[in-house]
């Protein structure tokens, strides 16, 4: 199994020592079935353990990939350090890592906050010029209560370092004011600049969807458009330009450049992409240099490029848009297997400036280790039969899970191995997955409505989880 042709391929620095990483980003197709999540929906999905040849092509990363994409998440998909080819080597810490994923989950709040904020204050223009009868009926437009939602998932390896992820606050508080050439900040430039391809593409679906029948498209568009004063816009599947993949590489500030420039001679999967990262870096430079004795090098920046850093200083002035948080783990690695990979290390964030397990709100401080798997909603998928972690084991550790206070911790045993190769198993981690998010779309407005912060209070897995999903 695999995913469909990605629509964007792209890198940025790790948080840790300016590792690149290499990204993956897929667009879903809007359905009547996930139009709820459509444009709200957001999830990175982390893979096994690169030295056994674990890397974002894996088949089980594709699975719950494909889950998601069919339920409407825009997904991100991404290779740990060393993965596959990729820059770096992998640790025997799992704090590299750890930093690694934080990277793409800053990545993510960006991208979603840049698509959420330009899509309320369309909204809210679309109100004051009188049409806010026509976006209530629009099923794109945003509930005023309602947040975008975030799903952090992990197999294997990757859930290991999923259920260690430092808090929103804490991410949110890293890419705080980012200093300029920080990875912070290209990682905030990256994420509002790719986020202009994807607020293009959901509001090209959102407009086909809503103009699906004839009597639609003439109340949308009226008499004007037979006589060419305004046309609709082209459908998503006959638009050019958003479903060839596109590759982005390199940075805008020179310190990034020339960190890629020290990376040209790794290997990558993608070679093809690599090399046209480094041809973009090579021409933006050499036009920096001729450039610098005539005029000002924000003057050389290519148009889009100077949109993207306005914007993330926009983003910067104001508050990040605080999305719901749910994790998704699918066999998760347990000790003493966990152990032996990360050298028994204790596993926190680590960036290059600072130590976040002790600035900020941090899970331990706030209800001891795997606090955030009960705080928000959280599915756990494992097998039976899984050869790297006992089946008791796995068992103890999701019943205690649970019975944590105010928990939202749910797990699905099934009668598989790690590596999901039976069908039955298969069968039963989709439906899990499939009926969990049903429900947490469900569940979403609700808390909306009663929880402005985010958190959760305390309700029982109960009230939000289907049968089929509940406690072994």
């Amino acid at each position: 199994m695999s995913l469909p042709k990605r629509n964007l391929c792209f890198t940025i620095p790790s948080v840790y020592d300016d590792t690149e990483l290499d990204c993956r980003l897929y667009y879903p197709r809007r359905t009547e079935q996930n139009s709820s999540l459509f444009g709200r929906g957001f999830a990175i999905v982390a893979h096994p353990y690169a030295p056994l040849g674990g890397s974002y092509d894996d088949p089980v990363v594709a699975l719950a990939g494909n889950i998601l994409l069919r339920q409407g998440f825009i997904l991100i998909t991404f290779n740990f350090r060393g993965a596959a080819g990729s820059s770096g080597r992998t640790s025997w810490s799992g704090k590299p890592e750890l930093a690694d994923y934080a990277s793409v989950y800053g990545f993510a709040l960006f991208y979603m906050d840049a698509i959420w904020r330009h899509r309320k204050q369309k909204q809210m223009q679309g109100n004051k010029e009188g049409d806010g009868q026509r976006l209530q009926h629009d099923s794109g437009a945003v509930p005023p209560t309602d947040r975008p939602l975030l799903v952090l998932a992990g197999y294997s390896y990757g859930s290991m370092i999923t259920s260690h992820l430092p808090t929103l606050e804490v991410v949110a508080h890293l890419f705080e004011a980012p200093k300029e050439d920080s990875a912070e900040k290209e990682i905030q430039r990256r994420a509002c600049d790719l986020a202009r391809d994807g607020r293009a593409y959901i509001e090209m679906y959102t407009s086909d969807m809503t103009l699906s029948s004839p009597r639609g498209r003439r109340e949308r568009w009226g008499e004007g458009a037979q006589n060419g004063q305004r046309s609709p816009p082209t459908p998503p599947h006959q638009h050019p330009q958003l479903h060839h993949p596109v590759t982005m590489g390199g940075y805008e500030s020179d310190v990034a450049s020339r960190r890629v420039s020290r990376e040209s001679s790794r290997r990558s999967i993608d070679g093809e992409r690599v090399k046209q990262s480094i041809d973009r870096v090579r021409h933006k430079m050499s036009v920096r240099k001729s450039a610098s004795q005539q005029q000002s090098p924000t003057k050389s920046l290519p148009e889009d490029k100077t949109e993207g850093a306005l914007e993330a200083k926009e983003m910067t002035r104001d508050a990040t848009i605080s999305p719901r948080i749910a994790y998704v783990l699918i066999s998760p690695l347990l000790p003493p297997v966990a152990g032996l990979i990360t050298m028994f290390s204790k596993l926190k964030l680590v960036t290059k400036t600072s130590n976040m397990c002790n600035s900020g709100p941090n899970q331990e401080h706030e209800g001891g280790e795997f606090e955030q798997l009960v705080r928000w909603p959280c599915l756990c998928v494992f097998g039976s039969k899984d050869v790297f972690t006992s089946d008791g084991r796995l068992q103890r550790w999701t019943e205690q899970l649970r019975a944590r206070a105010g928990s939202q911790f749910v797990s699905i045993r099934t009668n598989s191995g790690h590596f999901w190769t039976d069908s039955e198993g298969i069968v039963r981690l989709q439906q899990g997955m499939i009926d969990w998010i049903a429900a947490l779309s469900a569940d979403g407005d609700k808390r909306s409505n009663k929880d402005d912060d985010g958190l959760a209070q305390g309700r029982s897995p109960d009230g939000i989880f289907p049968v089929e999903a509940s406690p072994i």
